[in-house]
């Protein structure tokens, strides 16, 4: 779990240093002590802090849902918020677990929140959405927790291959969801997907190509064609024509064939699985002069 450092609302007078955070507390009760109703009685006694905190944050909840919806409006609304600022309930840590890859001022963005903030001026339901318009963001949780924390639980998204399109490039989660992202050096073992629609289809062709662990592990990118079919560059830059239908068995053929012998190391540019009954070869140019000179 991690603390993210935020912006105060109130800064520190002639550079002096912020006070302790156990200093802060006594006496943000302190002020507890001073401007709660008498209606909370006995509960703000200093050794009965977690029914003191209790009972004053269901009195600024009640206050606040009665403020809302009678005819003082807005007005008591915000009275109510100072008054619960007044009282010391105000945003002094912001606590995140989950958050390996996602950038932690864009988390602070998201929550849009200042130290010194009300606890209760801040809505969790709002940060979360905002969260979820992060490209690492798969889901989260977001809380208010008494007196003065707000804690973020972020699920985040796991690449599965780099999405390459009209000269862009974005990481892309099982899922088709884009990430986005530019640090491409540390996912280097990804496959390629190229294509306007290779994230909505890519995983279901990865799961084809990983029924063959050995063959697999040679493609380096996968480029959709006409938003039908797939074709596939292998490490050695072998192109391989997968068919629009029977992908399986067509690429169980060829890794058959490449058990078999040496077919993937020889002078190929070309495979073409799209005939159910035989597997075309296409020489590099090279191969081809080399032959036409032995007169073969």
């Amino acid at each position: 779990m991690r603390q993210l450092m935020l912006p105060s609302l109130v800064r520190p007078r002639g550079g002096a240093r912020e006070r302790d955070p156990a200093e802060a507390r006594r006496t943000r009760l302190a002020a507890l002590r001073r401007r709660a109703p008498r209606l909370l009685g006995r509960s703000l006694r200093p050794n009965r802090l977690v029914t003191r905190v209790a009972a004053l944050a269901g009195f600024c909840l009640l206050a606040w849902a009665v403020a809302r919806y009678t005819l003082l409006g807005a007005a008591a609304g915000v009275a109510v918020l100072d008054w619960s600022r007044d009282a010391g309930l105000t945003v002094g840590e912001v606590l995140v677990e989950g958050r390996q890859e996602t950038p932690a001022n864009q988390v602070l963005a998201a929550l849009d929140v200042q130290r010194g903030t009300p606890l209760f001026a801040f809505s969790p339901d709002l940060a979360r959405e905002r969260l979820l318009s992060l490209g690492w963001v798969k889901d989260a949780r977001v809380e208010r927790r008494l007196p003065d924390t707000i804690f973020v639980s972020i699920e985040e998204r796991h690449p599965s291959a780099i999405w390459q399109n009209l000269g862009n490039f974005s990481l892309v989660d099982e899922a088709g969801a884009v990430i986005g992202g530019s640090d491409f050096a540390r996912f280097a073992n990804l496959r390629v997907i190229v294509g306007d629609d290779a994230p909505q289809h890519f995983i279901e062709l990865f799961r084809v190509l990983d029924a063959e662990p050995a063959l697999a592990t040679r493609v380096k990118a996968a480029v959709r064609v006409g938003g039908r079919r797939w074709n596939l560059q292998l490490d050695n830059g072998v192109m391989v024509l997968l068919p629009e239908a029977g992908i399986a068995e067509a690429w169980a053929r060829l890794a058959a064939a490449a058990a078999a012998g040496a077919l993937l190391d020889r002078e190929i540019a070309r495979i073409d699985l799209r005939s159910p009954d035989r597997l075309i070869v296409r020489l590099t140019p090279a191969a081809m002069a080399t032959r036409r000179g032995q007169g073969a």
